[in-house]
């Protein structure tokens, strides 16, 4: 303990014995000290960094250098997926890749058969072409077949096509020459003879294929659907007296005697009518104004004439 204060009394007796020029020269020392530590730690940041980057661009200028078995395993990746596609092409080019079968999906009123024969699709040729051409075939069907509206033809397997289509719907028939055709969405008739209609669409008869059925169309088009599906006949009875007149049968048993010219116009107030009318049938004569006759007074008023044309006998 005694040491101890004597050496402490002694290193502060001499610091306090310096001079003043060399208290400065000692604090000069100090600060050149501290400014040359303090540029030795910002060298070597700057230094460190200086280093990173020349690693980051020595990594770009020189990627790492792949392997044999890198370089073995990218080739046979790629002669895989050439060898593959020679094998395709060889085999869609050759008889293997010709078309086998064909399908039909979506036909309704037109038979399958017409639609493959439509489309010019034989066993001649490729099914991948078939595809590829598919916009060729989707018209050669649809100018052939009014009924169909698109068709689309899609790989089925390996060489097997499939032929998809959407019909035209039909709103009614009309009846010549002992055959049904179909009355199309469009307005237009089909071709296509049929023995018996299909569904519950209305039937028009006594019409010849020229003006009168043009403009009836044109008429029965501008319905609604309500009132087209109310309709179970359309009769042409013109004469020449009245070349326009037609004669419509209603599937709730009522009549309606009207004329082309304003048909569409009146028939659409047939629901109004009918609500008046109650549970009573009879006819409906729409040519001018609007009146109505029940059935059983027109049978009674015909027994009564048949009655007036008889001749006593003597």
């Amino acid at each position: 303990m005694i040491f101890g204060k004597i050496r402490q009394k002694l290193s502060s007796k001499s610091s306090s014995e310096l001079t003043p020029w060399q208290r400065v020269t000692a604090e000069s020392e100090k600060k050149n000290k501290a400014q040359l530590k303090q540029k030795i730690t910002i060298n070597g940041r700057m230094h460190r960094l200086i280093k990173e980057k020349k690693e980051k661009l020595n990594s770009r200028k020189h990627p790492p250098e792949t392997t044999n078995t890198d370089k073995r395993q990218g080739y046979l990746g790629w002669y895989s997926i050439f060898l593959i596609g020679v094998i395709g092409s060889s085999f869609l080019i050759s008889p293997y890749g010709k078309v086998k079968d064909i399908y039909v999906e979506g036909a309704e009123d037109v038979p399958e058969q017409s639609i493959i024969d439509a489309s010019h699709i034989t066993g001649k040729l490729t099914a991948l072409g078939v595809v590829w051409n598919d916009e060729k075939i989707d018209a050669y069907i649809t100018n052939t077949l009014p009924v169909v509206k698109t068709a689309e033809v899609t790989l089925r397997g390996l060489n097997d096509v499939t032929i998809h289509v959407t019909e035209h719907e039909t709103i009614a028939y009309v009846y010549s020459g002992g055959s049904y055709y179909n009355v199309l969405e469009n307005g237009t008739v089909a071709d296509t003879e049929l023995k018996v209609p299909i569904g519950n669409n209305p039937i028009i008869t006594s019409f010849e294929m020229n003006q009168n059925l043009e403009d009836l169309l044109e008429q029965y088009m501008q319905l609604t659907d309500s009132v087209q599906n109310s309709i179970s006949e359309i009769k042409y009875t013109g004469t020449e007296e009245n070349p326009y007149a037609i004669t419509v049968y209603m599937n709730d048993g009522n009549e309606v005697k009207a004329i082309l010219p304003s048909f569409a116009e009146k028939i659409l107030y047939y629901p109004d009518i009918v609500s008046q009318l109650g549970e009573t049938k009879g006819t409906i004569d729409l040519e001018v104004g609007v009146y109505f006759t029940p059935f059983a007074q027109t049978t009674e008023e015909e027994a009564a004439a048949s009655e007036d044309s008889v001749t006593p006998v003597e």
